[in-house]
C-alpha cells in the first residue's frame, strides 16, 4: 500500500527561515520517511514537531533542545517518530514503519530559547465555538425575507 505524506515548505517570518525537505513523500507501507528542518537566521535550540490531519487542528508531537533527547506528547514515541536535533541549524523527524494511519501533514517551528523539561508547551484541547444560529437553505431564506417585506406592507 502507497502513503502519502504531506509536508511544509519553507516559510519565514522576522528575518528567519525554517525549511523543511522533502517537500512531499510517498512510500510504501513499512518503509521510514526522514523529514528534514533547516533553520537560518535563527540559532533553533528547541524545535517542535507537529502533525495535522485533514480539517483538523496541530497536533504537537514531541520537543526537543539541541544534543538532548526529545520530549514526546502522549500518544507519539521514538519508536514510531525519531528525532534527531545535532545543532542550531538542522533537526530530523524519521516515521518509522509508516503505515497508513501516518499519512498526514506534518511540520517543525523553531525558537531560540531552550526549554527545560518541565517548561515545554503543553496543547489544550480547542474550546467550541458558541453555538450559531441554525443553518437556513437559501429557499428558506427567501421565504423569511418575503413574509418580512409582506409584513412591513400590511402595518
Amino acid at each position: 500500500m502507497l502513503m502519502l505524506l504531506l509536508l511544509l515548505g519553507p516559510s519565514s517570518g522576522l528575518g528567519a527561515l525554517v525549511s523543511q525537505d522533502p517537500r512531499t513523500a510517498v512510500c510504501k507501507s513499512g518503509t521510514s520517511v526522514m523529514i528534514q528542518c533547516h533553520s537560518v537566521g535563527i540559532q533553533a535550540t528547541t524545535v517542535f514537531w507537529y502533525r495535522q490531519f485533514p480539517e483538523q487542528g496541530l497536533t504537537l508531537m514531541a520537543t526537543s533542545n539541541v544534543d538532548s533527547k526529545a520530549a514526546y506528547e502522549q500518544g507519539f514515541s521514538e519508536t514510531e517518530f525519531s528525532i534527531s536535533h545535532p545543532n542550531t541549524t538542522f533537526s530530523s523527524l524519521t516515521v518509522r514503519s509508516a503505515k497508513p494511519a501516518d499519512s498526514s501533514l506534518y511540520f517543525c517551528s523553531a525558537s531560540n530559547t531552550a526549554l527545560g523539561r518541565d517548561q515545554r508547551p503543553r496543547q489544550e484541547p480547542c474550546q467550541q465555538p458558541p453555538s450559531s444560529p441554525p443553518h437556513r437553505t437559501p429557499g428558506a431564506l427567501w421565504k423569511e425575507l418575503r413574509r418580512e417585506k409582506n409584513h412591513s406592507f400590511s402595518d
